[in-house]
């Protein structure tokens, strides 16, 4: 072959020189499209959110003395004897648990880490580790889990390196260790490492419950519980496909609240909902609110009450805060005064098909401050009862397939509920 003369060559290598900036910069135009699909599934605030101050009116109200007439925590103790709780996997570090079946399922690790088990055996490597791209300070970190209610897929609620709450999807397949690459379904920025909410639930209908805090500061100073333009202070309904695009979008059925209003909010006007659960047996909805330095509550919401504003920042349970109780805010079914070392509630589930007699039909739950097990009886008197279990710090509870109970411990792993005779 002759050589190349002059002009030729030099064409033959500028075109070269073309195409090879265009294969440097392709890289970076798939980086842009991934960034703006990025962008169709994230909320943030029009506008930077400034530190809030110390002066507001917010703020020295989360310091003021806690008004008499806010009952203390004061459980009867069980008749039953006949528990213990038996370690089920050792994980210090473990905030959440799913269950495929009655031995299988996945453990989170709120830096970041999934744990698959089998036959109740951790499987020693985790089948996802997000720890790089997870921010794990104050309120922050893997949150919750959830598994699609045809088990195809693995969801979990976390925060990234940068504070937003990411919700994504992971596909599960025939072998439980082969989880599949993330998904992301919805971001959501947060102003602060504060009031992160967490949790994750499907529905009989197969839509997906996600719980948003008001994103910190003392007495919600962004106002977002009272704000229904953002999903922050809210528990979103949303359905979710992560094959089609965008991977979520409202639930039918939603409640219309008016203009400018998020059309996937459920409830808002809470501040932390971290744990809530579904009544498989009557649809109600339990909500389990960490309060600010006074009320821990619990709402139990019926199918109808969809589109409830649960009244914080307004107020604080039953208390007034930045404003009045009304008609137009849905009071609480249960609440308690912080005191005697109960500070921030941990919600269970109620106990439909358990083998502990003395706990069906009850409402199981715990503070994580105390971290003794205790149940509710809300008709009535509002009994409760607390059990003779503890643990250091319980962040969950978990149902396997035959309604056995579970409680995950940060500071040790996932505990089993026995009956023993």
């Amino acid at each position: 072959m002759a050589r190349l003369s002059g002009t030729p060559r030099f064409m033959f290598l500028a075109f070269a020189l073309i195409a090879a900036i265009a294969i440097l910069q392709t890289p970076s135009s798939n980086s842009d499209s991934t960034n703006s699909r990025r962008e169709q599934i994230r909320w943030q605030p029009e506008t930077q959110t400034s530190n809030p101050s110390e002066d507001s009116e917010e703020f020295v109200l989360s310091n003021e003395p806690c008004p008499d007439g806010i009952p203390l925590l004061e459980p009867s103790e069980s008749a039953a004897k006949n528990f213990e709780l038996s370690p089920f996997i050792h994980l210090p570090g473990a905030i959440s648990v799913v269950f495929l079946d009655s031995s299988n399922g996945y453990v989170a690790h709120r830096a970041g880490l999934v744990y698959a088990f089998t036959s109740g055996e951790l499987v020693a490597k985790p089948v996802l580790d997000l720890s790089s791209n997870t921010s794990t300070e104050m309120d922050q970190g893997l949150l919750g889990i959830a598994v699609s209610p045809d088990t195809r897929w693995l969801y979990l609620n976390r925060t990234d390196s940068n504070g937003s709450s990411v919700l994504s999807a992971h596909s599960l397949s025939a072998d439980i260790t082969k989880v599949g690459p993330e998904v992301e379904i919805m971001v959501v920025d947060q102003p602060s490492a504060m009031h992160n909410g967490g949790d994750l639930v499907f529905d009989d209908r197969g839509n997906l419950l996600i719980s948003f805090g008001d994103g910190g500061g003392l007495g919600d100073p962004y106002g977002h519980g009272q704000d229904l333009s953002t999903p922050l202070g809210s528990i979103l309904r949303i359905s979710v496909n992560p094959t089609a695009w965008p991977p979520h979008r409202p639930s039918d059925g939603n409640p219309d609240l008016g203009p400018d209003s998020d059309p996937r909010i459920w409830v808002n006007g809470v501040r932390n909902p971290f744990r809530f659960s579904l009544d498989e047996a009557t649809g109600e909805l339990w909500v389990a609110d960490l309060g600010q330095q006074c009320v821990e509550e619990i709402t139990v919401l019926s199918p109808s009450e969809a589109g409830a504003n649960l009244g914080w920042n307004l107020v604080e349970g039953s208390r007034p805060f930045m404003g009045e109780p009304s008609e137009s805010l849905r009071a609480p079914n249960f609440e308690y005064r912080h005191g005697r070392g109960r500070c921030a509630i941990i919600g269970g589930f109620v106990l439909r098909n358990t083998s502990h007699q003395s706990l069906k039909d009850r409402y199981i739950f715990s503070d994580m401050c105390g971290g003794q097990l205790m149940t509710l009886d809300l008709g009535g008197q509002s009994q409760v009862t607390s059990l003779p279990l503890f643990v250091d710090q319980p962040v969950a509870f978990g149902l396997d397939s035959e309604d056995n109970l579970y409680v995950v411990d940060l500071a040790n792993g996932v505990w089993l509920l026995n009956n023993f005779e």
